[in-house]
């Protein structure tokens, strides 16, 4: 697997406290990575470090292929705590200003501020501007250049539904369309989850935990519950010992099971369906996936 971002035992100390104690992530190449932790467990910290801001105490890492290259950060995008612009100008003057500013050419801000669902704010000063359309002129003010790699501190905290709702759709047609990697930090799980592809859980500055979606959905799922006509109870019961010898299942009624393993709940509906077993209801059974972080912050063990 090709990945934009690797760090090796980052640790970052202030004085006599370890705010990042030996981190070390693998972001792959156009996901959507997903860093959870409790506030003050290293997250803002580990991403300035990327972003150049600060400096390391131990460790290294690896950003678009190279190391200790400042250049590679030509082809990144930042939005660290709060959105750095300046409120008595236009979003549209905002863009002119910070393309002088980095000597970027040849930019379309009327898409850019498409993108981000600024095209209607016209002639009105960011001074006026809801936070929510401050976020999105930050991560505005970050396409700038097209980068590769996009790094986001907690980029829908404050929003209203509607707000958060609209700025998952504008990462996710931005890491759809044109592939741009995000490393983003929220402590808002529910969102997370419907977001990323990949996570890592930190805690007090150490790593916990690092998986990707599917290790996460497979953790969180109890199995599949399917419901059959009661005359064919017992007929199904045997065709799904044949079928899934391995996994165990449960008698939940006189017409329903609970099989608990993943499996395909399409593929089990065709098996009984090609033999002639009436299917009136079949879903899986998932987990609360807000207590699996909640379970791993509380009890999981640095790695």
């Amino acid at each position: 697997m090709e990945y934009i971002l690797q760090t090796d035992n980052l640790s970052k100390v202030y004085g006599t406290k370890t705010v990042l104690d030996r981190v070390s992530i693998h972001v792959p190449k156009k996901s959507i990575y997903g860093l959870v932790g409790k506030n003050g467990a290293g997250k803002t910290t580990l991403m300035r470090i990327i972003c150049g801001l600060t400096q390391q105490s131990e460790g290294s890492y690896t950003l678009l292929g190279k190391s200790n290259d400042d250049a590679v950060r030509n082809n990144m995008g930042m939005l660290i705590e709060k959105p750095g612009i300046y409120e008595n100008m236009t979003a549209l003057e905002n863009l002119r200003y910070f393309s002088l500013l980095f000597d970027i050419q040849s930019q379309d801000h009327h898409r850019i501020l498409e993108i981000v669902g600024l095209q209607n704010a016209g002639k009105k000063k960011a001074c006026q501007f809801s936070l929510g359309m401050k976020q999105r002129l930050g991560i505005a003010i970050s396409l700038l250049g097209n980068p590769d790699f996009l790094i986001l501190d907690e980029p829908i905290n404050g929003l209203d539904p509607e707000g958060v709702y609209e700025m998952r759709k504008m990462l996710e047609m931005l890491n759809r369309e044109n592939g741009t990697t995000i490393l983003i930090a929220s402590h808002i799980l529910s969102e997370l989850y419907k977001l990323a592809t990949d996570y890592a859980i930190s805690d007090g500055g150490r790593l916990i935990d690092e998986f990707s979606k599917e290790t996460l959905e497979r953790a969180c799922s109890s199995g599949v519950q399917v419901t059959v006509e009661p005359e064919h109870f017992e007929g199904a019961k045997t065709l799904i010992a044949s079928r899934y010898p391995d996994v165990r299942c449960e008698v939940l009624s006189n017409q329903s099971l609970r099989l608990h393993e993943k499996i395909d709940p399409a593929d089990l509906n065709q098996f009984l369906v090609e033999h002639k077993v009436r299917v009136c209801g079949l879903g899986t059974n998932d987990e609360d996936v807000e207590k699996f972080f909640v379970e791993k912050l509380s009890g999981g063990q640095a790695v």
